[in-house]
């Protein structure tokens, strides 16, 4: 009976730290990747507060995707960009831009492949993006970013590409708005 007692109190403590370890693992397929800049964005033409980001996703030739991902991808990043441009302050009067995202490649995996072995069935996504502010539609930024998910077991069968979607347009939002590890010159990375 003490065996009992013993056993059963150690499973209360691995049942948290199992969960915990799945809420850490989740973070992985949306964590947003950082941007290689071509043209980096000038901190004072970044997106802030109070502007609006029209995004435009086109594929390069032999990237297939349909037109419910693009449009559903579409709204994932100016969503993202909304969300991220509420941490800069808004800089006189409110711009308009327009983010071209190009993508390059569009894999869905096989989450089957995923869930037997981790590096099987990746997804991938990568993109050529340009930000213009508009209506001169002058171009004030240029970069390439990608994002890679190739996790296996149960994590891995679970995640899909409308998950990796998340961690892609969370990296380009903070991109175009200056909130990207590499961007420690915007002002709204400075401590006030």
């Amino acid at each position: 009976m003490t065996k009992q007692n013993k056993q059963g109190r150690s499973n209360v403590f691995f049942i948290p730290i199992g969960m915990l370890g799945v809420l850490a693992l989740a973070g992985c397929a949306t964590t947003a990747p950082t941007a290689e800049f071509a043209k980096r964005i000038n901190p004072q033409s970044a997106v802030r507060a109070g502007d609006t980001a029209k995004t435009v996703v086109d594929v390069a030739p032999g990237v297939q995707i349909y037109d419910y991902e693009k449009a559903r991808l579409t709204q994932v990043i100016e969503g993202k960009i909304a969300t991220e441009e509420i941490r800069s302050k808004a800089a006189g009067q409110a711009r308009v831009y327009e983010v071209d995202v190009k993508l390059v490649q569009y894999e869905r995996g096989n989450s089957f492949a995923r869930a037997m072995l981790a590096g099987l069935g990746q997804i991938h996504i990568a993109g050529d993006v340009t930000i213009y502010l508009m209506p001169a539609r002058t171009k004030i930024g240029e970069f390439t970013i990608k994002k890679t998910f190739a996790w296996g077991g149960i994590y891995g069968g679970m995640t899909t590409m409308e998950t990796v979607e998340q961690g892609f347009a969370g990296g380009i939002a903070a991109a175009v708005t200056g909130q990207s590890e590499s961007d420690q010159d915007h002002p709204g990375n400075k401590s006030s």
